[in-house]
């Protein structure tokens, strides 16, 4: 019995040997006949291609995919001069996804709009739906198209920077593939045909990584000033789309002046400087002029579900904000709850609770227990893997599916990082350790080295500080009560730092 046993593990294992080795064999064939005709650009331009087919079979070919609305959508609408088309569709909102919405102007309020960049790329759909078609019905894959014209291009460019150091056709082709997989995935694109930010943001941050990736290629000065524009005209974008973002600006601007050690030309220095100082202004600008995103229910889950939720003596904890310990009660409530404990809008919440502290108060109380805010930040990671808003559908009502229902279509890397992958703050410090074991090593901080080698650990540090800034904004805000509908950036970000971190893997072990 146990010579059999042992029989059948040694013929497995030769089973497993044979089949690496006609793997082995098979890759070396392929990069044998690609040598010479492998293209960081070619690869690019097939997974953008692809990319760029998946995107329509999703959003543009019955059955049309979207997310419903989980009730953060009338200030966008009422902004862009929109309305549900009946009474049912609003009630139904958030179980199935509305493609078509009525152009009404009734609600709109001429100086009390929202204005950001989003606002005016739907408004700009809107307009250029109504051009085309001359009725009064607003047709959302309108807005879909005009993100997915601008989505492929930044595909193209992400890809083509991750595969640049590699040299054979085989590891292009694994990393090409991923990108796709990963960024095309039915999580990222179905938010095209909604009216949430999240596709602003997602395609934004897209074009600011691969234009700060870029600079690992030493090219003609005008493409790199081009680059230069690229993060500046993204990063805009992304900055003024919520009130939020606009501290990204100030990450982007210090990336923008680290810039200034790659090139020598006195020229390119004065553009480095000026792009980072243009990058200041509209951040502080967009921090002081920008709607908040947060209200006063935000305000108190910022204590129940943030500061009290993470204290081990909440009563204390309200002491030193000056809150009466009573109010400890509060500990872990909130006001999304079936039955809620308190209503916000009491007068004795209000007076006692609510007026006692403000976000800097909160701020500053996380800077005194760094180790109360690291276990929010934990909570975060854990609470954004999943970017799919819970319970929002993906299809229209006529498709006749159970209310919720989520297109499992492409869905292969947002169902990993759902079921398998590890939601914790440990595997944010497994990124950053593995990019500085990896990129680390061509880093230099000598004034005479090619500062080139510095691009990739350098964007890897924005993509963290662009993390833990939307992880931090979001945890002083509101705690973990909204943190799904906030801290998107943090699962984006993780995933392109994830990506380029699995590429120079695959290139260092050559396992493909």
């Amino acid at each position: 019995m146990v010579a059999e046993k042992k029989s059948k593990i040694v013929k497995r294992i030769n089973s497993l040997t044979a089949f690496f080795r006609r793997l082995a064999a098979q890759k070396k064939h392929i990069n044998e006949e690609m040598e010479g005709k492998y293209s960081p650009s070619l690869i690019a331009l097939i997974g953008a291609f692809g990319a760029a087919v998946l995107m329509i079979l999703m959003l543009f070919v019955p059955n049309y995919l979207g997310v419903g609305d989980d009730g953060s959508f009338h200030r966008v609408m009422e902004a862009a001069g929109l309305s549900y088309i009946s009474d049912t569709a609003l009630e139904e909102r958030s179980e199935f996804f509305n493609r078509v919405y009525l152009l009404d102007t009734s609600k709109y309020l001429p100086g009390n709009e929202m204005r950001n960049s989003q606002v005016l790329i739907v408004k700009a759909a809107v307009k250029l739906d109504w051009l085309l078609t001359g009725d009064n019905y607003f047709d959302i894959r309108m807005l879909a198209l005009i993100y997915g014209i601008f989505y492929v291009p930044a595909i193209y460019l992400l890809i083509r920077q991750a595969c640049m150091r590699v040299k054979c056709f085989s590891e292009g082709f694994v990393i090409g593939f991923l990108g796709v997989l990963i960024f095309a995935d039915v999580a990222y694109i179905t938010y095209f045909n909604s009216l949430y930010p999240e596709a602003v943001w997602f395609i934004s941050l897209l074009y600011c990584i691969a234009g700060a990736v870029s600079f690992q290629e030493k090219r003609s000065l005008l493409k790199e000033i081009g680059s230069l524009f690229l993060i500046a005209g993204s990063g805009i974008v992304l900055m003024t789309s919520r009130a939020q973002c606009a501290f990204i600006g100030i990450i982007l601007a210090l990336y923008c002046l680290k810039l200034l050690f790659t090139r020598k030309e006195w020229g390119f220095s004065v553009v480095c400087v000026l792009t980072s100082l243009v990058l200041s202004i509209i951040s502080i600008g967009a921090m002081a002029g920008l709607e908040s995103d947060f209200n006063q229910t935000d305000k108190f889950h910022a204590m129940s579900r943030g500061v009290l939720f993470g204290s081990n003596d909440p009563a204390k904890t309200l002491e030193e904000f000056g809150i009466d310990a009573s109010f400890e009660l509060l500990a872990d409530v909130s006001a999304y709850d079936p039955i809620p404990l308190v209503k916000v809008e009491e007068e004795v919440i209000s007076d006692n609770f609510l007026n006692k502290y403000s976000v800097s108060d909160i701020g500053r109380y996380y800077i005194r227990h760094p180790e109360k805010f690291v276990r929010m930040i934990d909570i975060a990671i854990k609470s954004c893997f999943g970017i799919r808003r819970d319970q929002c559908g993906n299809y229209e009502k006529s498709v006749g599916l159970p209310e919720g229902g989520r297109s499992p279509f492409w869905s292969l890397f947002s169902t990993f990082k759902n079921s398998a992958a590890p939601k914790t703050i440990g595997y944010l410090i497994v990124l950053i350790i593995a990019a500085c074991l990896l990129f680390g090593k061509e880093y230099s901080l000598r004034p005479l080295e090619d500062k080139r080698s510095t691009v990739l650990l350098d964007s890897i540090a924005v993509l963290l500080l662009i993390c833990i800034s939307q992880a931090g904004v979001t945890i002083v805000n509101s705690g973990d009560a909204a943190m799904i509908r906030h801290c998107f950036l943090v699962s984006a970000g993780m995933d392109i730092m994830t990506y380029f971190v699995f590429a120079q893997i695959a290139h260092r072990l050559n396992i493909f």
